[in-house]
């Protein structure tokens, strides 16, 4: 039940978003000149409604523990807002950063890394994989996200480890298209 209604809200997303771009030629986000601003808490609060009860991040990061985890210090960024889960066992974890004039490419490679060194240990619990895979780096000019959210179906776990990947990434758009929204 809980996966029809991830899908029925992505898709509502992604039509809607097909509707507001008609006759317009898109430029992708990084080749973007107008200065864009967002708020980075209504973004993730917005991702927060999208997923409803299956929004697992709960802890914030502090300054301190989001520059330990992600290797992005206060000189990198404006603000940022990120959150990651109270358990261990859970993955699941939003960043947003409102990079410094300069510092975007950083901050992109800084998550790239997060991300990788994700993948790299993820033989710890291995339910979490299809997950980590499916995370991604996102970036609109100095905004820079990364998202690792949603859960893989329990039937596509159980069709094997391919219908668990393409679940989770299913999932993990859902967040995407949220803060491509943002931008659009």
């Amino acid at each position: 039940m809980k996966r029809w209604i991830g899908m029925a809200a992505a898709l509502v997303l992604s039509l809607g978003m097909t509707g507001c771009g008609a006759g317009k030629e898109q430029k992708p986000a990084a080749e973007q000149t107008e200065a864009v601003t967002a708020d980075l808490e209504e973004i993730r609060q917005a991702v927060q409604d999208a997923y409803g009860e299956s929004y697992i991040p709960s802890a914030p990061y502090d300054a301190e523990t989001f520059a330990a985890l992600f290797g992005i210090t206060e000189d990198m960024y404006e603000t940022y807002v990120a959150e990651g889960p109270m358990i261990s066992v859970h993955v699941d974890t939003f960043a947003a950063v409102e990079a410094k004039e300069g510092q975007a490419d950083a901050v992109e490679q800084a998550f790239a890394d997060y991300r990788e060194a994700q993948l790299t240990q993820a033989a710890q619990y291995p339910m979490n994989l299809p997950k980590i895979e499916a995370s991604q780096v996102v970036r609109h000019g100095n905004y820079v996200f990364f998202v690792m959210l949603g859960t893989p179906s329990a039937e596509a776990e159980m069709e094997g480890e391919e219908a668990a990947l393409e679940s989770a990434r299913e999932q993990n758009q859902i967040a995407v298209d949220v803060i491509d929204s943002f931008f659009s």
